[in-house]
């Protein structure tokens, strides 16, 4: 028979069975099999939850039902919410840490803001580590791969005082070199390089209350992340000439501009190393306390927590060979929580209930530059036109317009800083919040909620542009040079600061019916809540060129609201070998926040609406004593209702579109199916040694990367697999496994997007190739 899950869903041990809600749970053999190394490898196993990352871990985003939030930007919430031992992590970067001494992760589908403390729209990854242990015990994990891949992971935990203080330490590095490879240099990038400490003390205060503390620092040195090329648009032949090192690929029209498609499946860039080095870096750490004390008919829950994430990443902006871009986008977080809950401490009752309260604080300020290179110039005269000032002579036209304005030659692109641009960022929040569920009979329950959401941000703009370019009005003497507007990247805004506050009152109903021991149907109806806030980005505020009043109006940006129902059934047969969950849903998104990239800037705006709808279903079957399947998958329809100004594509831009209409049409992420499964056999070969196979695989459909749906953007269906092959003793003091991830060498594009300042030209960012290795672990 295969064991029920115990899941806290509802913030109290329950059965998997029992919970009114679409969740699924993933136990750390299960994690450890599939090769889960950290939460963007979850897919693999949870196929309602999509991860995308691009230019480093700040720019991930997490997708569940075709709701989530697009990276890119500071002054986004996530709509999926991440959770690690009851503590919310308010920015992706800080939630991508390797996932060490997990007990178990829950994936919680819809709205869930009448349990958590922070509303989450599109759902919860909640991560659950392991606790001290008065039993003492150590762990030693260590592996080996290509690529030089190389991860040790260690563990002892034991008593501290007796029976009445316990202590954990964990401590882990990782490194592997990158598999991305610099044709010009030879060097590499999107490699690992990663270490982490966490220590834990568990107080047994009595036996009615016990003090969980953790404290941890992680850190990361990498470097990273490179995309590689998949179309040259028409400022190629201008790199070209310039000494600029191009792949090769095949000469083709796309959306009408002639240029050159390039193979992505093979990972090869060529990128300058005199002008920046790519860096990734960050530091992440935190302290948190939970307090649960039984006080006779309630129980009493109280986690704080104070977190602080910095990243300084550096790119090379353009991509390219030549020395043209460098851009660094910094972060520095600190985040304050406070949640309490108390609720009845019976589940017999035949009312169980359950209020809380939640605080949250949130500084970031956020510190972007870029700069312009030593080609820069000379970048920009290959890409305009010539002037004839005499019979068969010409000069660059910036020349022509820098006599004209009485500059220097060489002013407009000269090498330096071309705009530097700081925010801060404030935000606070509260939160009232209940839930309760009579329990009519012994096998039907309702339950209800309430949650009542305040929210209060404000943000300090300093946007500094030292681009002269950018400053000029091609009006009256200079309206011939009109033509050059399209290089006027960043027009001064003067300083100015902006406010947002809202609230939000929202709930939700389910009901469930134990029809008998192995049937439980429920049905739920759930309205969740994101705030609206600031698109933190150098040109949301900006007007004209020549005019740096700002208009603090343009950056801010409406709430988010989804109303999401879903009804399922919780099947348990075969004489307990066979569990079953599946739902349909169906729920609709207003004013959708979402965020695109024209080429030079990111673009926050609403979207009219979202719809989606589907069907969800997970499942884990002992086929035989040694045989255990296990898996899920999604079939879904999502589509905007209205969507009327979104972001144009990269040939829309060349053809002098501002705007384009992708109402009806599908949003980026989303595959309308997805099914993992795992396949898991185990036997004893003797007494005293065991083996063990496992194969899991994620299949998933087409889907566009470009939040503008651009073409060229399609990730084409395909199949990833990982794999692995164990021996080890039969009471788990040893174990040893050769693996394998990315079996059949799948080459994915993560995010397409337009290649900065060169219009009509594409890259992306890759997913990993295969990898293999060996894993060695012992218990003590």
């Amino acid at each position: 028979m295969l064991d029920e899950v115990i899941v806290l869903a509802t913030k109290r041990p329950e059965t998997l069975f029992d919970v009114p809600v679409a969740v699924t749970a993933y136990s750390s053999e299960q994690l450890q099999a599939a090769q889960v190394r950290d939460v963007r490898d979850l897919q693999i196993v949870a196929p309602t939850l999509v991860v995308n990352s691009s230019a480093g871990s700040t720019q991930t985003i997490f997708t569940i039902r075709g709701n989530g939030t697009p990276g890119q930007n500071t002054g986004l919430e996530q709509s999926v919410g991440v959770f690690i031992d009851g503590v919310y992590r308010g920015r992706p970067g800080a939630a991508l840490g390797d996932l060490s001494d997990v007990s178990q992760i829950e994936v919680l589908r819809g709205p869930q803001g009448t349990l958590f403390g922070r509303n989450t729209s599109g759902g919860v990854v909640s991560v659950q580590t392991q606790p001290p242990a008065f039993i003492p015990g150590a762990q030693l994990e260590s592996s080996f791969g290509d690529y030089d891949y190389r991860q040790v992971h260690a563990t002892v935990t034991g008593p501290v005082i007796g029976d009445v203080l316990a202590g954990r330490l964990s401590v882990s590095s990782q490194e592997r070199d990158g598999y991305i490879e610099d044709i010009g240099t030879g060097d590499t990038y999107n490699d690992r390089s990663r270490w982490a400490v966490k220590g834990q003390l568990l107080w047994d205060i009595s036996p009615a209350a016990t003090l969980r503390l953790i404290v941890d620092h992680s850190e990361t040195d990498e470097v990273c992340c490179v995309a590689v090329p998949i179309f040259y648009g028409p400022t190629a032949s201008a790199m070209s000439a310039l000494g600029g090192v191009l792949r090769s690929g095949t000469a083709g029209t796309y959306g009408g501009v002639a240029g050159v498609f390039v193979d992505n499946s093979v990972y090869d860039v060529a990128l300058n190393p005199a002008s920046q080095a790519v860096d990734d870096s960050s530091e992440d750490e935190g302290v948190s306390g939970q307090l649960d004390w039984n006080l006779g008919s309630t129980d009493l829950t109280v986690i704080a927590a104070r977190r602080t994430y910095k990243t300084l990443p550096t790119i090379d902006a353009d991509y390219s060979s030549l020395d043209l871009l460098s851009q660094t986008n910094g972060q520095d977080i600190t985040e304050g929580s406070l949640e309490v809950r108390l609720s009845s401490a019976d589940p017999d009752a035949r009312l169980d209930w359950l209020v809380g309260a939640f605080l949250f604080s949130q500084d970031i300020f956020a510190d972007q530059d870029l700069r312009y290179g030593t080609q820069f110039r000379a970048y920009l005269e290959a890409i305009t036109p010539r002037v004839t000032v005499a019979p068969g002579v010409t000069v660059p036209v910036l020349t022509r317009l820098e006599q004209a304005t009485g500059r220097p030659i060489g002013t407009f692109g000269a090498a330096g800083v071309a705009v530097n641009d700081d925010y801060d960022y404030e935000s606070r929040s509260a939160a009232l919040f209940g839930q309760a569920t009579w329990n009519a009979t012994e096998r039907l329950s309702i339950t209800g909620g309430l949650r009542y959401s305040r929210e209060e941000k404000s943000a300090d703009y300093r946007i500094q542009s030292l681009d002269p370019l950018s400053q000029i009005q091609f009006a009256g003497p200079l309206a011939p040079f009109a033509a050059l507007k399209s290089l006027q990247y960043f027009p001064a805004v003067n300083p100015f600061s902006t406010d947002f506050k809202d609230d939000d009152l929202s709930g939700t109903v389910s009901a469930a019916w134990e029809v008998n021991d192995g049937v439980n149907l429920f049905a739920r109806y759930a309205r969740g809540y994101k705030s609206g806030g600031f698109n933190l980005s150098r040109t949301a505020a900006q007007t004209t060129p020549g005019n740096p009043v700002a208009d603090p109006d343009r950056v801010v940006f409406d709430p988010e609201t989804v109303d999401a129902l879903e009804a399922g059934a919780k099947l348990r047969f075969w004489s307990g070998r066979a569990q079953v969950n599946a739902n349909v849903f169906y729920q609709t998104l207003e004013n959708y926040q979402t965020n695109g990239f024209d080429g030079t800037g990111f673009r926050i705006v609403n979207a009219g609406g979202l719809d989606s709808r589907g069907l969800e279903w997970d499942y884990r079957i002992q086929l035989t004593d040694t045989l255990v399947l296990d898996g899920g998958g999604t079939l879904q329809d999502a589509e905007y209702t209205d969507f009327v100004n979104a972001t144009p594509t990269a040939a829309q831009i060349v053809a002098g579109q501002t705007v384009q209409d992708l109402s009806g049409r599908t949003p980026n992420f989303v595959s309308d199916v997805l099914v993992s499964g795992g396949i898991t056999w185990s036997a004893p070969l003797n007494a005293s040694l065991g083996l063990k196979a496992n194969l899991n695989y994620l299949y998933r459909s087409d889907y566009m990367t470009a939040q503008d749906l651009d073409p060229l953007s399609l990730q084409e269906g395909y199949v990833l697999m990982n794999a692995s092959l164990g021996l080890g003793a039969l009471d788990g003091a040893w174990t040893g496994e050769i693996w394998v991830r990315n079996l059949t060498d799948e080459r994915i594009a993560n995010i397409v997007f337009d290649t900065p300042f060169q219009t009509g030209s594409q890259s992306a960012y890759m997913e990993a190739p295969r990898t293999v290795g060996v894993t060695l672990r012992r218990k003590f």
